[in-house]
This record gives C-alpha cells, sequence and structure tokens, in this order.
C-alpha cells in the first residue's frame, strides 16, 4: 500500500495526468492543476485528496460505462500469487475527438481489497454446516441408511448434519484481517460498512493489533503495515487446509501489504491520462446542480451523469438555442451557456421587520375590502417602503398581518419574516436606477424572499407581463383589487416588469471549461496557442449566438454576450467562483473555480 508519508508531490504543468507515477523507487503524485505542493504537504492532506481522486475517477468511470464511452484494452495477467496485476495500457474512454483518454491501474492495492468483497461468502465462512450432537426428530427418515437398529427394534442415531456456528480460528482469522482492511479503506471513501463485517474487524483489531492503531493514521501507518505483514505470514503458515475462498482473501491482502514493492513496473501506474475531460465533467456538473435549468440554456452533456440531467432535459428554456452552434454544415460545441442573472438561486435567510398599516381610501374614508399594506425601513439611511402583502383565497376585512403572526414573531404592530410561505405574494414599486450599487443586491434579495410578482413571473417563465397578468393574476381578485391597487394601471406594471426583466439579466455568458492555470494566460509566449485553440472558438461562439438573436423578437435580445474562461484554483477560504486578473481587456473573462468544491459535489452523485 501507499505510504502517504513518503509519497511524493507534483503539480505537473506540461501535460494533464493526474495519478501515481513510479520513477525507481519513488511514487509521485500529480495533483491536479489548481493546487500547489504547499497545499498539499502533510500526510493527512495527501491521504485526503488520493481519497478523493479515487472516488472522483470511479464516478467518471461509471458515467462513461453509463454513455458507452468505455472501452477496455487488451489486458495480460501475470497473476502466481506475487502481488501484481499488469496491465499494458489501461482502459481507454472514446469519445468524438481524437485524443485518448486512459485510465491506469497497474497497481491498485485499494481494487485488490475492493474487488474480493464478497458479503455472502464472507459471511458463510464464519457459520458453516456441521455434524451436530443434537437431533432433530423431524428428519429421522432421512437418517435410517445410517442408524444402528437395536434388540427391542428401536434405532440409535449418534448424530446429524445440522446448521451449526463453527469457528474456525485460521480460516477465520485470514477473513477477520480481509475485513479490518476492508473497513479502513471503506472509513476512507466514506462507505458504510456491513455490522457483521464491522465486527470481525474489530476483532482482529483487538486480537492482533489493539484498538488505538489505524491503518491510515500517520503515526501509526508503518507499524500497522509490518503488523499485517507478520500476520499474514503467521496465518499463511499454520492455516492447515486452504481452500479456493482461503485464497481469494490471502490474494487480496498480498497484493495490498506487497503490490508497490515490485520494482519491474515503472510510469504512470494508477491515475488518469487527460484529466481536462474530469474538470469538464465536474465543472458542468456542479453548474447543472447550481443554477436554475431554464437559465441554462445550452450544455455540453458528454460526460454529465443522467441522473443529475433529468430536470434540465424536461425543463422549458426561458430561450431557445438548441441547434444553432454550426458551421458549414458542422456542430460545434461551447460547454455552456447560462443567461446571468442578479437573483440568487437559494433564500438567504434575512431578517425583515415589517410593520402593520392599514390601506385607507380617503375617497369614502373607510378601509378598502382587503387590508394588505405593511411599511418597512428598507436600509440604514433609506427611505421607508410599502409593501402589500396577501395571500390567495384571503377573505375581505382580513389584514395579512393576522395571518403572518400564525407563523412569525410578532412585536406589538411589528412582525419579523426571513421569507414567505408559498401561498403569500408582495408588490411594491422600486426605482432600480435610484438605489446605491451596493444596495441592488439586498434589494433583488428581498423580492425574491419576498414572493415579489415580478419574481414569480420569472420562476414561472413568463417574460411577456400581458400573459402572465392574464394567466396568474386576472384569475385572483386578491392581486388585482388589493397588490396592484393605486399602481397606475397594467400598462405601468408592464413598463417596470420590462424595466425589471432587463435589469436583473445582465448577459449571455458562453463559458469554456479550460484546464490550465491563469499564468497560462498571462505568458505572452502562449498567445498564438491561446488564439488558436481557444479565442477563435469563442469569437465564433458569440457571432452564432447574435445571429441567433437578431432573428428573433425575445424581449432578451439586446442583452450583451461574454466569454468566460473556468479555470482550476484553490484555497481554503475561498469562494466557489474567484474573479482572476483581467485577460484581453476583460474582453474574455477567467474565472477561478474552487477545485475542492466541486470535488465535493461531484462526490455526492456516486454510488454507495
Amino acid at each position: 500500500m501507499i505510504n502517504f508519508g513518503e509519497l511524493e508531490i507534483e503539480v505537473n504543468t506540461n501535460y494533464s495526468f493526474v495519478g501515481i507515477q513510479k520513477e525507481g523507487s519513488k511514487l509521485i503524485f500529480h495533483i491536479p492543476k489548481g493546487f500547489s505542493e504547499d497545499d498539499i504537504n502533510t500526510f493527512d492532506a495527501k491521504r485526503d485528496l488520493f481519497f478523493r481522486l479515487y472516488r472522483v475517477l470511479n464516478v467518471f468511470k461509471q458515467i462513461c460505462i453509463d454513455k458507452g464511452h468505455f472501452q477496455t484494452g487488451v489486458v495480460t495477467k501475470a497473476d502466481d500469487r506475487d502481488g501484481v496485476v499488469e496491465d499494458d495500457t489501461g482502459s481507454e474512454i472514446t469519445s468524438d475527438n481524437d485524443s485518448k483518454n486512459i485510465f491506469y491501474s497497474k497497481i491498485d492495492a485499494l481494487g485488490s481489497i475492493l474487488d474480493a468483497y464478497d458479503e455472502l461468502k464472507i459471511l458463510a465462512l464464519v457459520s458453516r454446516l456441521g455434524k451436530s450432537e443434537r437431533i432433530d426428530y423431524s428428519k429421522l427418515h432421512r437418517y435410517l441408511n445410517k442408524a444402528v437398529f437395536l434388540n427391542n427394534n428401536a434405532i440409535y442415531i449418534d448424530a446429524m448434519t445440522l446448521p451449526r456456528k463453527e469457528i474456525h480460528f485460521d480460516a477465520t482469522d485470514i477473513v477477520a484481517m480481509y475485513c479490518y482492511i476492508l473497513t479502513e479503506i471503506k472509513e476512507q471513501l466514506k462507505q458504510e460498512v456491513n455490522p457483521e463485517i464491522n465486527s470481525l474487524a474489530e476483532r482482529f483489531k483487538e486480537k492482533y493489533l489493539g484498538y488505538e492503531y489505524s491503518l491510515f493514521n500517520e503515526k501509526y501507518y508503518l507499524q500497522v503495515i509490518n503488523e499485517l505483514k507478520d500476520t499474514l505470514e503467521l496465518i499463511d503458515h499454520y492455516t492447515p487446509i486452504k481452500d479456493s475462498d482461503y485464497w481469494d482473501f490471502y490474494e487480496a491482502i498480498y497484493k495490498f501489504l506487497f503490490g508497490e514493492l515490485d520494482n519491474s513496473i515503472q510510469g504512470k501506474v494508477w491515475g488518469f491520462s487527460n484529466f481536462n475531460t474530469i474538470w469538464e465533467s465536474m465543472c458542468l456538473s456542479y453548474l447543472v446542480k447550481t443554477v436554475d435549468p431554464a437559465f441554462i440554456l445550452y450544455l455540453d452533456k458528454q460526460f454529465i451523469s443522467d441522473k443529475i440531467l433529468n430536470e434540465w432535459n424536461n425543463c422549458n428554456k426561458i430561450i431557445d438555442i438548441s441547434g444553432i452552434f454550426r458551421v458549414n454544415g458542422t456542430d460545434i460545441f461551447p460547454d455552456a451557456v447560462i443567461l446571468s442573472s442578479l437573483m440568487k438561486q437559494n433564500k438567504i435567510l434575512i431578517s425583515y421587520q415589517l410593520a402593520e398599516r392599514g390601506h385607507w381610501d380617503k375617497v369614502k374614508n373607510q378601509n378598502i375590502y382587503y387590508y394588505t399594506q405593511f411599511s418597512y425601513q428598507a436600509y440604514a439611511s433609506y427611505h421607508e417602503t410599502s409593501i402589500k402583502i396577501a395571500y390567495l383565497q384571503q377573505p375581505g376585512g382580513y389584514h395579512t398581518f393576522n395571518e403572518l403572526k400564525k407563523i412569525f414573531p410578532t412585536n406589538n404592530s411589528y412582525i419579523t419574516i426571513t421569507s414567505l410561505p408559498n401561498k403569500f405574494y408582495s408588490y411594491w414599486e422600486t426605482d432600480y436606477w435610484k438605489i446605491p450599487n451596493e444596495l441592488i443586491h439586498k434589494e433583488i434579495q428581498m423580492m425574491c424572499n419576498l414572493n415579489h410578482i415580478f419574481v414569480v413571473a420569472i420562476n414561472n417563465r413568463f417574460l411577456d407581463f400581458k400573459d402572465f397578468y392574464k394567466k396568474y393574476l386576472e384569475p385572483y381578485e386578491i392581486f388585482t383589487t388589493s397588490l396592484l391597487r393605486d399602481s397606475g394601471g397594467k400598462e405601468n406594471i408592464e413598463k417596470l416588469f420590462q424595466k425589471f426583466i432587463q435589469f436583473i439579466w445582465r448577459q449571455f455568458n458562453i463559458i469554456d471549461i479550460k484546464y490550465f492555470t491563469s499564468k497560462y494566460y498571462r505568458t505572452s509566449d502562449n498567445i498564438e496557442e491561446i488564439k488558436n485553440r481557444s479565442v477563435r472558438k469563442q469569437f465564433v461562439y458569440e457571432y452564432l449566438l447574435q445571429k441567433h438573436l437578431e432573428k428573433t423578437n425575445h424581449p432578451l435580445k439586446e442583452l450583451d454576450i461574454k466569454s468566460e474562461f473556468w479555470l482550476p484554483a484553490y484555497s481554503s477560504k475561498e469562494e466557489t467562483f474567484t474573479p482572476l486578473p483581467k485577460y484581453m481587456d476583460d474582453y474574455i473573462k477567467l474565472t477561478g473555480v474552487n477545485i475542492m468544491t466541486v470535488i465535493d459535489s461531484y462526490l455526492e452523485t456516486e454510488e454507495k
């Protein structure tokens, strides 16, 4: 097994291999770009990243199998219980381009343990059939041929072959040793273990190691490995009968403990030849899971799990751009095109204090039919806002405050809320161009939290207010009589709505996932290569999208089109996305994507 303390770390900037390479007696762990050697310089950091990447490769491999991209190369095995399994190339991922993406697993110590796992076999080995002195009288007729007939015509049966718990000390020890190693690996892989398997592991640990020792702990690693090697030799020496089950577990353990000692294997021994493909798969999977599917207008689905694509595939997009990326009869593939919005997908819990205020009809000198109005001091040094809140099926003469106080805490005439339940809706007029820039996001967030009808319209995919009014508002008197009363009529509200959608949607973003560092783009020697490989493609994508929008009468056709490169980056304190230094006068935006965040999100889709 790998000694993470001696494992050397390297960030390979020349090509895209991520994994472990053997050079002589040294094992070098090539970690993804975006990390630095200083980020992963301890035993625990190396161990944690290795097991994360091990899981990532398995997730990606399963996606490729499900989508039919997997092609297994010719495999030759030198399997004479020397602990070595050699693959000539590994397993290849096929795609539409000519680049080869290869899994390497020439020394897969973890695989030897995980592949040998057979729960039924393990449990059967500690509970086998044996002769029993207990007599089952219902089965006497089956043993007459073995019975002794006495002079008084009685029969005597001395034993029956019945199910009986038997502890096979020698054979069971090899199984318990296997279970111990398995549970240690499963713990690192964040996978659950059958309680009976765990019990066998604990029994082995108590008998041979002691409870305080752990296989993947820096302090005890070498000691535990040596103890396991000695124990395996001892068990093998004193086990008198070695059946096929015994050898299955013995070989798995031997490969795990001694596989790395073979000196004939050099070069790439575990990992993936082109991490760019996996980086793209992780980033696009994260995009699908975190962005409203209606705002993801285009997506390269080649290496995204079908499980997380279901909602995106079945969602009506804000604008249809399918089939537009085609040049001279040939399809071209941007990674993603999204509609950039100021609206947050997740509601942030912010407390708002609303004061009860009845809506007074000055003409009739009486309260109007619906009571809905509140006042709110929006921000420090900012004017008081009048907010109307109502709910479907609200009875006449009943203030919304009375219903909300059943849900939220109240203080005299004030109510404190964070977000409104779905059946409540709000409306207030906002002059966005008069709001200071630092307050714009707070205002938009408040509209989302309080179910402003403009936000409701967008969430229901309406961009035409007349259509929204007719289908969603007009059928309910509460909207027309209360929320929209004294708002300048439907035409005025429609103008405000059009300003709103132009305001919250900033631009179309054409995203390309790049497995490079920002330094690569800032190096002058790379300019021509970047132009040929990346920039020209972005110009073509933008041109095709612009031409498509010009042909439509869509409300969003005047929005800007921007290109963005997502690059791997890492910092324990960074947000998921970090703006990087300007590139091409910010014509193409460089964005650092926290690689650990997308890895952890990616692993949420793995099959346990």
